[in-house]
């Protein structure tokens, strides 16, 4: 008459089976190890670093146009040699993207002379909503 204690009567197991969920936190990592490099748009620069900035996630929402120390310019990751290529790509990305803004990210060691250069430009063509990057200064 007494309850049974311990017993393989088939009852509910109380352990838990965590083999599944670090697959899948594991499957994850990698997901996210792999796919993080790929987020960062437009050519690698040294940003220059301000004291006051605001942080803004970069997930496709802007055309970015790099501007390398070797005075190399660039949409995304289509070099343009000219005004008229740097326009021309700039107005392909609009058709795909036309709800996009302009991102400048420059070189720090890149005289100014040469960002207001490629900044004209855009104002000549009627781009005059542009962001300027820029890293944090700690």
């Amino acid at each position: 008459m007494g309850a049974s204690v311990g017993n393989n009567s088939g009852g509910p197991m109380a352990d838990i089976n965590v083999t599944p969920l670090i697959d899948v936190v594991l499957v994850l990592l990698v997901v996210f190890m792999v796919i993080t490099p790929l987020l960062s748009s437009g050519l690698p620069v040294d940003l220059p670093l301000a004291t006051s900035t605001v942080t803004v996630n970069d997930v496709g929402q802007h055309i970015v146009i790099s501007l390398t120390k070797n005075g190399e310019w660039a949409v995304e990751q289509e070099l343009c040699e000219t005004h008229e290529a740097l326009i021309d790509a700039i107005n392909m990305e609009f058709r795909d993207r036309p709800e996009s803004t302009l991102l400048v990210k420059a070189d720090q060691r890149l005289p100014y002379g040469d960002v207001r250069e490629v900044l004209d430009v855009l104002a000549e063509n009627r781009f005059t909503s542009v962001f300027i990057a820029a890293g944090k200064d700690k």
